[in-house]
C-alpha cells in the first residue's frame, strides 16, 4: 500500500447522492479529506409504473459527472460507489444504472436492503469498536427505511421497510399542505409497514437509539436552538404540532428548517414518529456516521487485508 492513500465512497440515494474522500492515517483508521453532497430526489421522478423520469435522471448524471472529475486521480480499485432503493425498484433501473456509470465513468454495485442496513450499522457504530454497548440504528432514506439493532459493530437484526421520507412525502402531502389528519394517516401508515417486523428491535434493556439521515440532521438543527431538549416522542410530536398550524410546506422556514429540507420534511417526520412510538423508543440521538461511512470501513478493511 502507498503511503497516504486517497480513497472515495458514494453513496447515490434516492433522495441525496453523497461522495467522500479520506486518505490512511497511520493508526490504520480513515481521515476524511472531503464530503460532498447533491440533492437529487432521484425517488421524486417516480411515476405510476415506478419509472424513474429523464428529468430526475440527468439530475443524476449531472451530480455524478461532477463527482467523477473528483476522482480522476484516485486508482479505481480504491474507489466504491453502490446505489439503493430507487434502483431496487426503478422500472427502468437498467437504464438509469448504464447512463449512471457512464456518467461517474466507474462501476455501481445497486445493493439490496439488508446489505444497505448493514453498511449503515457500520458507519453508524465505528467509534464503538471496543464497546458493548446495545445499539438501535434508524436511517429513514428517500425511498427505504432500514432499523438495525446490534452490540458494539456486530448487527443482530436488521429489516429494510418499504417506505421513504420521498415516497411518503409524494403519497400523503403531494399538495403541500399540512393538516393533522393526512400526518396521522402517514403516521398510521408507517406503523402497518413497520409492525409485522417490530419484535425483534422492542427490547426493555438500556440502548443507545442513533439516527443517520437527513431528517435527524433538521431536527437536530432546530433542537440547537434548545440543545438541552432530548428527541422524544412528546417533542416530535410538538414539532409536528407546529408544523399542521403552518399548514404548508412553504412555510416550514418559519420552523427553522432550510430551504432545501423542507420538500421532504413532513414525509420523514411522520414515519420518525411512527418508529419512535411502535419501537418504544424513549428517545434518539444523532449519529455522525451512516451508509458512506460504511463504506469507507470496507475499503478500508479491503486495503489492509490485500
Amino acid at each position: 500500500m502507498t503511503q497516504d492513500p486517497r480513497f472515495a465512497a458514494i453513496d447515490i440515494g434516492s433522495n441525496s447522492f453523497h461522495l467522500i474522500i479520506a486518505t490512511v492515517t497511520r493508526d490504520g483508521q480513515y481521515r476524511v479529506l472531503g464530503r460532498y453532497r447533491q440533492k437529487v430526489r432521484l425517488a421524486d421522478g417516480f411515476d405510476k409504473q415506478f419509472k424513474v423520469s429523464d428529468t430526475a435522471i440527468q439530475r443524476g448524471r449531472e451530480c455524478l459527472t461532477s463527482f467523477s472529475r473528483l476522482l480522476k486521480d484516485i486508482p479505481p480499485q480504491r474507489i466504491r460507489c453502490v446505489a439503493t432503493a430507487t434502483l431496487r425498484k426503478a422500472a427502468n433501473s437498467a437504464e438509469l444504472l448504464r447512463q449512471f456509470e457512464d456518467a461517474l465513468q466507474h462501476p455501481i454495485d445497486v445493493i439490496s436492503g439488508e446489505d444497505e442496513a448493514r453498511l449503515i450499522y457500520q458507519g453508524a457504530t465505528q467509534q464503538l469498536r471496543h464497546s458493548k454497548e446495545h445499539v438501535l440504528v434508524l436511517d429513514i432514506g428517500g425511498a427505504s427505511t432500514e432499523i438495525i439493532s446490534g452490540q458494539g459493530v456486530e448487527p443482530k437484526h436488521l429489516i429494510s421497510l418499504d417506505m421513504g421520507c420521498v415516497t411518503w412525502q409524494n403519497r400523503y402531502f403531494a399538495d403541500q399542505s399540512i393538516s393533522e389528519n393526512v400526518c396521522q394517516q402517514a403516521i398510521d401508515a408507517a406503523l402497518a409497514e413497520l409492525q409485522p417486523h417490530a419484535e425483534p428491535f422492542i427490547q426493555s434493556s438500556k440502548r443507545r437509539v442513533c439516527g443517520t439521515s437527513g431528517i435527524f440532521r433538521t431536527l437536530y438543527d432546530m433542537r440547537s436552538r434548545d440543545p438541552d431538549q432530548p428527541m422524544t416522542s412528546r417533542w416530535l410530536r410538538d414539532v409536528l404540532q407546529a408544523a399542521c398550524r403552518l399548514g404548508h410546506v412553504d412555510a416550514l422556514n418559519k420552523l427553522g428548517i432550510r430551504r432545501d429540507r423542507q420538500a421532504v420534511f413532513i414525509g420523514g417526520l411522520c414515519i420518525l414518529i411512527a418508529l419512535v412510538e411502535g419501537l418504544g423508543i424513549t428517545e434518539v440521538e444523532i449519529s455522525e456516521g451512516a451508509l458512506r461511512e460504511g463504506l469507507l470501513v470496507d475499503l478500508l478493511t479491503q486495503s489492509q487485508s490485500s
